[in-house]
Parts: C-alpha cells; sequence; structure tokens
C-alpha cells in the first residue's frame, strides 16, 4: 500500500484540532498533554472475486487530555469527534466508531476503515497482434 492510512488520520486529526499533536510512535518521555496517539490494532482481509479484497483496518485514537479539568476536556473533545471524525477525506469513511473515557484518564476512540482493494496486474497487454484478414465474399 503507497498510502499511509495512520498518516491520513493524523492529518483529519490535525485539522480537527489545529494546535494538538498527533503521535504515531510511543514517545520515551511519554505524551505531553493534550496529545492524540494513533495505532492500528487489527487487519481483517476478505477476499471476493476478480483479485478483489475486502479489507477493514481497525485503529484505536488515544487522547490524553489537558491536566486541569481532564474529565471536561475529554467529554468536549468526543463530542466534537462525534461530529466532526466521520471520513478521511478524498480517501475513506470511518465506520464503527466507540468512544470510551477509561479510568486512565484517556479518552479512547476505536473506529474501522474499509475498503476495497485490487491487486496491480502488471503482465503486458496487447504486446503483439497477429491478424489475419481479407475480404468477405471475395470482394
Amino acid at each position: 500500500m503507497k498510502i499511509s492510512i495512520v498518516d491520513l488520520i493524523g492529518h483529519e486529526l490535525s485539522e480537527i484540532f489545529p494546535n494538538i499533536p498527533v503521535y504515531k510512535e510511543n514517545q520515551k518521555g511519554g505524551f505531553e498533554e493534550p496529545s492524540f496517539f494513533v495505532e492500528k490494532i487489527l487487519t481483517k482481509v476478505d477476499p471476493e472475486l476478480f483479485d478483489v479484497q475486502m479489507r477493514t483496518y481497525n485503529y484505536q485514537l488515544v487522547y490524553f487530555p489537558k491536566l486541569d479539568e481532564p474529565n471536561d476536556d475529554m467529554e468536549i473533545v468526543a463530542e466534537i469527534l462525534a461530529d466532526n471524525f466521520t471520513q478521511l477525506s478524498d480517501y475513506a469513511v470511518i465506520r464503527n466508531r466507540v468512544l470510551k473515557q477509561s479510568a486512565g484518564r484517556t479518552l479512547l476512540l476505536t473506529f474501522s476503515i474499509q475498503i476495497r482493494a485490487r491487486r496491480v496486474d502488471k503482465t503486458i497487454k496487447q504486446q503483439n497482434m497477429k491478424f489475419k484478414g481479407g475480404i468477405a465474399y471475395g470482394r
């Protein structure tokens, strides 16, 4: 795959929350608050006819809220995500969104992205063509 879905997710989040950093790797010193962390948790591939696959990518988004009034912050961010984080522009719809406030003072959003993928056929088409022709009825 040439497109990084995690990068598309990060771009979409930065459009919604321009002042909040989005991480896709663990940070040695920990995450600053507020911030997002995105990770892929599961990929499901269902084969279909003619080398087509239905691929479902499942992701988890973790929001680390502001240290002052974290519950209010998580509630506001959850509503903004529910309203605005609905699709990756020009790519796919975000499906099966589930928001949960964890006891560890983080907001968790799990969701999936479903695409149809087709294997690229690299065989040479019409490399040469032999033609045997004539005039119909001897004309």
